[in-house]
């Protein structure tokens, strides 16, 4: 069976929810399908990876987007390979759902997020969202990542061919690099860490404020230090104008680097005004860090404690909640076992492949896949 899949802006090592989600996901199915993977040429610099035959595409900036090149190309691509299953790794990349639905045996989108609602895209970009939103409807089946962004396609008339299969922790990695420290002048457990692309909806000034209240109260803090890179909307130059010596942008990281700051972080915070099914709040889980995070719907959907939440924007309550976790730091670790790995990922959606091609495989949804 052949699988084409859509909406990556490259592997291994790409920033974003939907390139960790596939650098996970596809090369521990090469061993069943053939896989291939359209991507962006100035992230990614493979022409394969793990069995998975990358092609790359370059970048013209219209309308918003880095991607019109890319969609044309996905066009040329689905005719030229006629796949069994096109498989878009993001709302975004269902823009051309009606077109893959003549050239493809099967279309699945995951829907990871509700992009529309994220305050940087202007009105044109919105309007492309919703119109992608639009055609899951055609789709052979939608991976939503959390129950609620299942719940919202329902009340949208767009549920009847939905499965939720969550993102994943990972098994850690007990050789950590610890030279990142050093880099950034850090001390083990003296930093509160975030991670996220530098943009508003990530809402690191509400995190800002909050710790340098928090460390008035409580010196023995350290730093914040916030690795992301730089969305070019000038929220990164912001947040600098506010902030002094203890606040480290890194922006963008080499994967062992981020990892060996999750490993040695006192506490994580996700601070999100709006977020998918965030990916490196599940890394800061699979390093049993403490952990506090915004109380947005995909955050709740995560099994968490009440006490790990704070309303959003809510600068006070993010003080207290970073106070708390520094004095009771083992109330605010979450119980990693109430949570999917990967291997259980990829088989729900080999799962999933497997029921498109069954004449049964109608009773395949609705389902959610848990731990």
């Amino acid at each position: 069976m052949r699988i084409l899949v859509l909406g990556v802006r490259g592997i291994p090592g790409v920033e974003g929810g939907a390139e960790k989600n596939a650098e996970n996901l596809f090369p521990a199915m090469t061993d069943h399908y053939d896989v291939r993977m359209l991507c962006l040429r100035k992230f990614c610099d493979v022409e394969s990876y793990h069995d998975i035959r990358i092609n790359r595409v370059g970048t013209v900036r219209l309308f918003g987007t880095d991607k019109i090149l890319y969609y044309i190309a996905s066009m040329w691509y689905a005719i030229r390979w006629w796949p069994d299953i096109i498989h878009c790794q993001g709302l975004n990349a269902a823009i051309l759902v009606w077109f893959y639905k003549l050239v493809a045996r099967r279309v699945v989108v995951r829907y990871g997020s509700v992009d529309y609602l994220n305050a940087k895209w202007g009105p044109i970009g919105k309007l492309g969202f919703r119109f992608c939103e639009w055609q899951l409807r055609w789709a052979d089946a939608v991976i939503a990542v959390t129950p609620s962004l299942r719940e919202r396609l329902v009340k949208r008339g767009i549920g009847q061919r939905m499965v939720v299969i969550p993102n994943a922790v990972d098994e850690t990695d007990e050789a950590i690099d610890e030279r990142v420290l050093k880099r950034f002048d850090l001390v083990t457990g003296c930093f509160v860490l975030s991670v996220g692309r530098i943009t508003w909806q990530k809402d690191f000034g509400t995190l800002l404020e909050a710790f340098q209240a928090a460390r008035a109260a409580a010196p023995e803090l350290g730093k914040l230090v916030i690795v992301g890179g730089d969305d070019g909307s000038g929220c990164l130059e912001q947040l600098q104008a506010r902030a002094g010596s203890e606040i480290v942008f890194t922006g963008r990281l080499h994967r062992r680097e981020v990892l060996a700051l999750y490993a040695t972080a006192r506490l994580y915070v996700n601070s999100s005004r709006h977020e998918g099914f965030s990916n490196a709040i599940l890394e800061a889980i699979s390093y049993l860090r403490p952990l506090v995070v915004s109380n947005i719907v995909e955050n709740r959907d995560l099994p968490l404690a009440a006490h790990q939440f704070f309303p959003v924007g809510d600068v006070q309550a993010l003080r207290g909640r970073i106070l708390a976790a520094l004095a009771e730091p083992e109330r605010f670790v979450p119980d990693r076992t109430r949570f999917m790995v990967w291997p259980q990922v990829v088989q729900a959606t080999i799962d999933l492949y497997e029921a498109l091609f069954d004449k049964t495989g109608a009773e395949f949804l609705p389902k959610v896949h848990t731990r």
